[in-house]
Order: structure tokens, then C-alpha cells, then sequence
């Protein structure tokens, strides 16, 4: 499913217009189909109220209070912006008159009272700042009364998900042409309730540039898998090499191993300290074990470690850095070693992603695929986590481009980005926000990256497969109960 920024869903109206769909003709089908998810939604509830705009989203009210008429509803309509500016809208809004919809300017309060369906269509895809106050008030949820947004609700950030004081909050929201981009992001995800896309003439396979971005689904990221012959062997499904964990963080690196190899990976060596390659083996009997010298506090030297790191660094298909390995002068060598001396893709994780923050110019552009959550992807762009969160899809946009890397920016709504593209996946659930998730992740990606996948499509299916198989322990578990390894073992079903 495409999802847009406003300026894109501008060119899509327009090009949909010169495909001989006109403007008007769009109106009326974002009209008839809000029309029709209220029939349909609330057969019960027949007095309507249209907060009608004075921008193409009012002409959108009018239109849908014509349809609402014509079927038998009791629809009325309040402007307290004014009339519509545009011609088409008015032409919607003489229309709606001309079959006598009651209409108001003011909100009187007999207009407010007894109505069963607040239909919000004041501001668009184009708004920005803050809502005045009047209309903060007719906004607000009045007991009894279903919402409905129109296209998107009232005070909320069409490009970012950013939401201001007094946003509507809708049980159902009627977008038309394509979801988007910021309806897929929190807190303004939460502020949309179901989202129906009505279909408005848009040609199919139309696609706007630049940077088209989509909702990740779980069967595309299955067609993305590579074809594996029947006669293969393990060295034709890539050898991944985990430089991860610690004395003090074993069980990340056991989490991350385990999950790359339930991901297919065909050889896996895990290079780390005699501690948690105990932890490994005992998940994961499969896997090669390259023990490495620590300090004594139990954290990975650089120096004692690079040979056999250098010859362990032949062959592999992919490297995974990382996770629980923990972060001192010792680790920050070791990374930059291993990425310089590295010519396979890597994963880049956890303490690798801290270390790296320092260092930029480490991250082999073109090969990496960086695991962020919000915080690390703050310290990674030199900005705060408040403005990172503000506008995710800029945030992770940001961090593709200046590392010349695959992102995924974690998160509720996670944004798997490049320098042309970008995936946001809405699957998932709160029971996977505990630590030793974002390893799991890092596994999955490393061992799709590590048998040949495009770095795209290996992160593209690492999320959407990590979020099926939260949701899928969560429907078998209270959330509060679920662990990483949950997801671990819920691959099985989703892949």
C-alpha cells in the first residue's frame, strides 16, 4: 500500500485529473465512499454533523452530506471557517443547498445537540500549526457521539504524525487516493482509529516521486525471500560472522544467534568471549565458536583479537556488530577494525551503533544496515530524541542519507529507509518494548543479508517478519508476559 506526503498526494490528484478523472469527479467519489463508510459503520445513527472546511476536505463533506441525504439520513452542516474557496467545493456546497442540508456558520447549540456522527473535514493534508480555539472546541469528544474523520483528522501533521492540542480523535477515518505517510506514525496513528482508503480514480501502478514510500506487508516480505534449490548445501546459504556480546550481556548474543539461524542462514560463526559462547551453544548447538580474549571486567579487546578476527573475516557473506558487546575504548577499536578490515555487508547494532555515533565516518557506505531506536538515531544525527520522534520519516530519511546506509528507525510504526525509498511496518505490538528484542531483530537481518539478499529487501522482511511473530506471541501469551525468545520461537509460523 503507497503511502504519501501531502505534496505527493498533490501529484497524484494531478496527474489523476490528466488521466481524464477530474478534480470534481474525485470529489465526488471521496464524497460518496465517506458517505458510504457511515451507512455501513453506524446503520443506526442517522443524525450527521459535517465540521465542513473551507478547503477541498469541506467540498469532500458537502459532497458525502448529498449521499448521506439521498439514502435517508438527516445530515446538517457547520462551516465556521466560512464558505469553500475552491470552484469545485463550491459547487458541492450549491448542490448540498440546492437539496436543502440544513447548513450553519456559528455553532449554535441546538446544531451541536443530538447528533450521533461528528464528521470532522475542517483542516487537510496541508495543515500545520496549531488549531484556533473555537475549533478546538468543536473537536472535542462529546459523550454518545461517533467520529469520523474526513481524510485525516484536524490538527494532525499529514507528512510527520505529529499532532497538536486539541487534535480530533476519530473512531474511523475516510482517507481517499492513499494513505498518508504520517497516518502511519504515533501519536497520530492512535488519533485515526480504522482507516479506510476509498478509492477516488488514482490509475493503478501509479507511483509519485521522489522517495515513494509503502506500508511493508507480510507477503511481500515472504515474495522477497531467495529461491533455494532443492540440492543445496549450507555453504550456498551464506556464512554470517557475530562479533557480539560480553561477560555482562551474554544473552544478547544468544538471543542474536539463535534468531539468524531459525532465519536460514547456512553457517554461522560467533566470535566472542568463552562466557557467552556458553550461553550460545546451549540455544544453539549449530553454531561455530570463536572465543576472544577480554579485559577483566569481561569486555572484548581489539589487539590480542585481530588475527584470528582477520582470518576469521574470509568468506563470510555478512557481519553482524553489536549486540551486548558494550561500549569502552577497547570495543570502540575492535569496531572500527572490523569495519575496515571487512569488505562483506554489515549490521551494525546496539553498541556498534553507539560506538559509531563518534565516528560517522567508519560506516562503510553502500554495505551497512543500521539498527537504531530512537535514541541512538539521535546521537547517530547529532539532534535530540524529541526531534528524531517529532518527525520520524525526516529522522530515519536523514540517517540513510548522510551514512549511505539501510536503516530501520525502531519504534511503534518502524521506517525502514534508504536514499530512494522508504517502508514503514505497522505490525507489532507493546509486549515486544523489552530489552533483548532489538536483538532478535539484528539476528534475522544479518542472517537474511548474510544469503544474498539486497540490504533493502533482507531489512524490509527482518521487520515485518520480527513484528508477525510478536503478534503472533501476543495472541498466545498476555503481552506483559512475552519475551524476546517468544518471538523466536513464533518464526516458525510466520516466515
Amino acid at each position: 500500500m503507497m503511502l504519501v506526503t501531502p505534496e505527493q498526494m498533490q501529484k497524484l490528484e494531478a496527474l489523476t485529473d490528466q488521466s481524464g478523472v477530474s478534480y470534481g469527479h474525485m470529489m465526488e467519489r471521496a464524497g460518496k465512499a465517506l458517505a458510504d463508510t457511515i451507512i455501513t459503520r453506524f446503520p443506526e445513527r442517522k443524525k450527521v454533523l459535517f465540521l465542513a472546511g473551507t478547503g477541498n476536505n469541506g467540498g469532500d463533506c458537502y459532497a458525502a452530506a448529498f449521499h448521506l441525504k439521498a439514502a435517508g439520513w438527516l445530515p446538517e452542516i457547520l462551516a465556521p471557517l466560512g464558505e469553500p474557496h475552491s470552484d469545485i467545493a463550491k459547487a458541492a456546497r450549491e448542490r448540498a443547498k440546492r437539496d436543502g442540508i440544513p447548513m450553519f456558520a456559528e455553532a449554535y447549540d441546538f446544531v451541536l445537540q443530538d447528533k450521533e456522527v461528528i464528521v470532522d473535514g475542517i483542516f487537510g493534508t496541508g495543515f500545520s500549526g496549531t488549531l484556533p480555539p473555537v475549533i478546538r472546541r468543536l473537536l472535542a469528544d462529546r459523550e454518545g457521539q461517533v467520529h469520523v474523520a474526513c481524510d485525516i483528522p484536524s490538527g494532525g501533521s499529514a507528512a510527520s504524525g505529529s499532532v497538536c492540542e486539541g487534535t480530533f480523535r476519530a473512531d474511523v477515518t475516510v482517507t481517499f487516493g492513499a494513505e498518508k505517510l504520517g497516518m502511519s506514525q504515533y501519536p497520530l496513528r492512535s488519533y485515526c482509529g480504522d482507516i479506510v482508503l476509498a478509492d477516488i480514480g488514482i490509475p493503478k501502478g501509479t507511483v509519485v516521486m521522489p522517495y515513494p514510500a509503502e506500508r511493508m506487508t507480510l507477503e511481500a516480505a515472504r515474495a522477497k525471500l531467495p529461491d533455494v534449490a532443492v540440492d543445496a548445501h549450507k555453504n550456498q546459504l551464506g556464512h554470517l560472522l557475530t562479533v557480539t556480546g560480553s561477560v555482562r550481556m551474554r544473552g544478547a548474543a544468544a538471543l542474536a544467534a539463535e534468531a539468524a539461524m531459525r532465519s536460514g542462514v547456512g553457517l554461522m560463526t560467533c566470535a566472542t568471549c568463552e562466557t557467552a559462547l556458553r550461553s550460545i551453544t546451549e540455544r544453539v548447538p549449530e553454531a561455530l565458536c570463536l572465543p576472544l580474549e577480554t579485559d577483566a571486567d569481561g569486555f572484548l579487546l581489539c589487539r590480542e583479537n585481530q588475527e584470528r578476527l582477520l582470518k576469521a573475516l574470509e568468506g563470510k557473506s555478512a557481519l553482524l556488530i553489536g549486540c551486548g558487546m558494550g561500549q569502552t575504548e577497547e570495543t570502540a577499536a575492535l569496531t572500527k577494525f572490523l569495519l575496515e578490515n571487512s569488505t562483506c555487508p554489515v549490521i551494525l547494532d546496539a553498541d556498534g551503533l553507539n560506538i559509531s555515533s563518534n565516528h560517522i565516518e567508519w560506516i562503510p557506505k553502500g554495505r551497512t544496515i543500521l539498527t537504531p531506536h530512537p535514541a541512538e538515531t539521535s546521537r547517530l544525527l547529532g539532534i535530540s530524541v524529541a526531534e528524531v520522534q517529532a518527525d520520524r520519516p525526516s529522522a530515519a530519511r536523514m540517517l540513510a542519507k548522510k551514512t549511505g546506509s539501510v536503516v530501520v528507525l525502531k519504534g511503534a510504526g518502524s521506517i525502514v529507509a534508504d536514499e530512494r525509498f522508504m517502508a514503514v511496518c505497522n505490525a507489532g505490538n507493546p509486549g515486544m518494548a523489552k530489552a533483548g528484542s532489538g536483538d532478535v531483530l539484528a539476528g534475522i537481518a544479518a542472517a537474511l543479508t548474510a544469503q544474498g539478499m539486497s540490504l533493502f529487501d533482507a531489512t524490509y522482511a527482518a521487520v515485518a517478519f520480527h513484528a508477525a511473530a510478536g503478534d503472533t506471541a501476543a495472541a498466545g501469551m498476555p503481552r506483559s508476559y512475552m519475551l524476546p525468545q517468544d518471538m523466536i520461537a513464533c518464526l516458525q509460523e510466520v516466515v
